[in-house]
Parts: structure tokens; sequence; C-alpha cells
């Protein structure tokens, strides 16, 4: 079976909760990250036999157990990340259909390419995490 710890942790420190420490090679994240909540938010994958008894009851950690359990985790981070793929066809779409970036003053670079995604602007690719 499959097992995951979601782990709250600081991005300016890099303090993890349970002193998880994110360089163990037993416990890797594969970009499972969520940087824009605070706490920060991972999901890293248990790759050896360690006593998770450790981590039961600790504030900030979470045992998932299966491939489901984790794969809904994953999900609920919400990673999907949105990226121009052809920067001159974006441009020239956004003129056709009269959309100003101004409009988007205060979003996130992240906020305004889902919200175009979404609008149908082509130019921008939806890349989703890897999942079990």
């Amino acid at each position: 079976m499959e097992i995951a710890l979601l782990i709250e942790w600081d991005p300016e420190t890099g303090e993890r909760a349970g002193g998880i420490n994110p360089r163990d090679p037993n416990l890797p994240c594969y970009g499972w990250q969520d940087l824009e909540s605070r706490p920060a938010r991972e999901i890293r994958l248990v790759k050896d036999g360690r006593d998770l008894k450790q981590y039961e009851n600790v504030p900030g950690i979470k045992i998932l157990r299966g491939k489901d359990e984790i794969n809904r985790a994953i999900d609920e981070l919400n990673l999907d990340r949105y990226v121009i793929e052809c920067e001159p066809l974006f441009h020239l779409h956004l003129l056709q259909r009269g959309i100003r970036l101004d409009v988007y003053k205060g979003k996130s670079s992240r906020e305004i390419l889902k919200d175009l995604y979404e609008k149908g602007i082509v130019g921008i690719r939806k890349i989703s995490p890897r999942k079990l």
C-alpha cells in the first residue's frame, strides 16, 4: 500500500511540521507543493518502512493511506499550472477578443492565466500534476 504524508511548512524558513527533513531521500515530494497557501503544504511519499506512529496526532501532518487518498489530496492542493505556450498567438487572441490585461491588476499570474484559459484564449497550456 502506498503511504504519504501531507505536511504543512513555512516557506520562509523551510521548517516542516514534525521536524521533517525535506532532504530525506525516503520522503520524495515529486513537486506536490502548494506554495500559495499559508502555511504551505506538500505531499511526500513514504518510501521506507518507517514507523508512522511518530507522525500520528502531530499538528500539521496528515497520514495518507492508499493511492485513492493520495490522489484526492493531490487534487485538493490545486496544483494545476498554466503557461503561455505561444506568446504571439496569445497576444493576438487577446487583441481579437478585446481583453485587456490591466483589468487583472493585483492578481497573480496563475490566477490570470487560469481565467484566460477558461475563457478559451489560445496559446495557453494547462499542466496538471502527475498522480500515482
